[in-house]
């Protein structure tokens, strides 16, 4: 992707991530709104015990999954030397895993929905706060890729690189 500037990227980034978050939770209260004028769709304990069991496996396996990626990609894009690469790289893997986080809450509000357990809620609530506890900003940026002196600074400062300037002849 193209950014014009460090600011304009992190404003994306954080734009994505927002509507990532906000679509879950929005779809999340509708559905508790939904939920408190209906019965549950599953009353035997034994089914709420399994699907409760199955939401939190598949949630747990898919942002073990996504985590273990996230590493992995990281350490491949800290040797590229270009900052823009980096941003790049790094901007597509923020996606990926708020999207997932996303799917995995989607999911939890679903169990929730059919269910009214108040187990699905909680667990809903812990992975909102993993991703916020995981929010992109130009600090973690520059921790994740370890940056130092100018790098670190212009991306810090939401600085643009440097321009030569034109002198006519």
């Amino acid at each position: 992707m193209n950014f014009l500037s460090i600011k304009e990227f992190f404003y994306k980034l954080n734009t994505i991530g927002f509507i990532l978050l906000l679509l879950p939770v929005i779809v999340f209260l509708y559905l508790h709104i939904a939920a408190l004028k209906s019965i549950p769709m599953i009353i035997d304990e034994r089914q709420h015990d399994v699907l409760l069991i199955i939401g939190c496996v598949f949630v747990a396996v898919a942002l073990t999954t996504v985590n273990l990626f996230w590493r992995s990609r990281i350490r491949q894009l800290k040797v590229l030397g270009e900052l823009s690469r980096k941003m790049d790289g790094y901007f597509v893997l923020v996606v990926v895993r708020q999207g997932v986080y996303a799917a995995g809450l989607l999911l939890l509000a679903g169990g929730y929905y059919l269910t009214h357990s108040i187990y699905f809620s909680g667990v809903y609530m812990v992975v909102v706060l993993a991703l916020i506890a995981q929010w992109p900003g130009p600090a973690r940026f520059c921790m994740t890729f370890e940056l130092r002196g100018p790098e670190k600074d212009l991306v810090l400062h939401n600085q643009d690189l440097p321009r030569k300037s034109r002198t006519r002849n």
